[in-house]
């Protein structure tokens, strides 16, 4: 009876990440939060001197450090728990795992151990598990599994360990490598902004849509362009809002959709507000909409916007407050009002990046919003919102580096020179329709 094909696994890279991306940075974050200072330099001579199991690596480790057998045992539990913290799924690998299935890692973790870590990332197939400290690398453990098993292929991001030994013994192989950093994630670290490049890479690995579709595409464009830019721009907002005392910020809708959820999970303690507000409400105010923002807009308050020059927005304050309201924008076409980035020509690709699933505000009543019908395919914008929603999960477990402009230089460059989103989506008509009634039925805002 012919023994059922089934497929190999590589685990780290492959099928799960670390959230830092580099395996020594659970041996930094054990040292810090432990916090056991010198962990870094005694794990690593520990596990140099071992046979490469963590049992004995700990072994070598209470030599070079003299501690207890109970200290070390607290130490390897802490490791692990670490090691379960930082873990994520690589999800288009993942989802290929069936039942019967093989997991063959190079490591210092044991079977249970691997068990518990395939479980944090939610595998919950029926797999067969071969770990050990060098079965790959040294070509030993596909001898054995042969004898075992029918492997139609190995998946896994090693050339060597995954690839060149499995061919050895006649076993198909692919090479994974998307674990490793993009071009983006690789220009961002080379700007010195590690935790965000590590960020990107971990939202780019957990896209949760099919490879290459429209929506696994737009989700990739968000977390390499967008994620970037508004997180930079809220570390800039931030010291703006220290800087000029401001205490409320008014997102702009629609293009502060996004943003405001970034910056809110990184300073709560602002009053952060969604500012329902457009160039038709600004130019067209109804007396209830004048009311609306006259209970919103705050002496200590600044308006920010994806992109613009402000001035129908100055033009309504100054016409209706008697006031020049403070207003920033991410990208200004002008030289008017503050910016984070100036150019001479405005950023429609920022905006793209950032639209809402709903329509142009027309009106606000009773402090209730009215909307046109969005001028786009809404399929093609949730997947851009589910990208931001991720990230916002994950903020908590990176440290992000101080504002660099560069950052969001780069990535308005980036995105000026192409946007797969031009490829699924018609440029948006940027007309809003108003409901029978009205004095004005049709306008175009640009």
């Amino acid at each position: 009876m012919a023994v059922p094909s089934v497929r190999s696994f590589d685990l780290f890279d492959t099928l799960l990440g670390r959230l830092h991306h580099r395996p020594d940075s659970i041996f930094h974050l054990v040292e810090r939060n432990l916090p056991f200072p010198g962990f870094v330099f005694f794990r690593t001579a520990a596990e140099y001197q071992s046979d490469r199991t963590l049992p004995d690596i700990y072994r070598h480790f209470q030599q070079l450090t003299e501690i207890t057998d109970e200290q070390a045992a607290i130490l390897m539990q802490f490791e692990l728990e670490t090691e379960l913290s930082q873990v994520f799924p690589i999800v288009e690998n993942l989802a290929q795992v069936k039942d019967g299935d093989l997991i063959v890692s190079d490591t210092y973790y044991d079977e249970d151990q691997i068990r518990k870590i395939l479980e944090k990332i939610g595998l919950n197939r029926s797999v067969n598990i071969y770990a050990s400290p060098g079965g790959k690398s040294s070509g030993k453990i596909w001898d054995v599994l042969k004898k075992k098993h029918s492997i139609a292929y190995h998946l896994g991001d090693s050339l060597h360990s995954d690839v060149a030994t499995a061919k050895f013994y006649d076993i198909a192989a692919s090479h994974y490598s998307n674990s490793q950093l993009s071009p983006c994630e690789e220009a961002v670290m080379k700007l010195g902004q590690g935790e965000l490049a590590c960020l990107m890479r971990a939202l780019r690995l957990q896209n949760p849509y099919p490879p290459l579709s429209p929506e696994y595409l737009l989700w990739n464009e968000q977390c390499q362009l967008n994620v970037p830019v508004l997180l930079q721009a809220s570390l800039y907002l931030n010291d703006f809002c220290q800087k000029h005392q401001k205490k409320r910020i008014l997102f702009t809708s629609r293009d502060g959709c996004l943003w405001i959820q970034l910056f809110q999970r990184l300073y709560p303690h602002y009053d952060s507000v969604y500012f329902h507000a457009s160039r038709y409400a600004y130019v067209m105010p109804s007396p209830s909409y004048i009311a609306y923002v006259r209970t919103i807009y705050t002496d200590d308050a600044v308006i920010v916007d994806s992109h613009g020059t402000g001035r129908s927005c100055a033009k309504f304050f100054k016409e209706h407050f008697k006031i020049k309201p403070t207003y920033l924008a991410i990208v200004n076409s002008s030289q008017k009002n503050h910016a984070i980035v100036r150019q001479k020509t405005l950023c429609e690709e920022i905006e793209k990046l950032n639209y809402d699933v709903c329509g142009t505000l027309y009106d606000v009543e009773d402090g209730k919003p009215l909307r046109c019908e969005p001028e786009y395919d809404l399929r093609f914008i949730r997947p851009m919102h589910a990208c931001i929603n991720k990230c916002v999960q994950l903020i908590p477990h990176f440290t992000l580096q101080e504002f660099d402009k560069r950052v969001v230089e780069w990535a308005v460059k980036t995105m000026k020179s192409k946007l797969v989103f031009d490829d699924y989506l018609l440029h948006a008509r940027y007309h809003c329709h108003i409901p029978d009634g009205d004095v004005l039925q049709h306008i175009h805002l640009f």
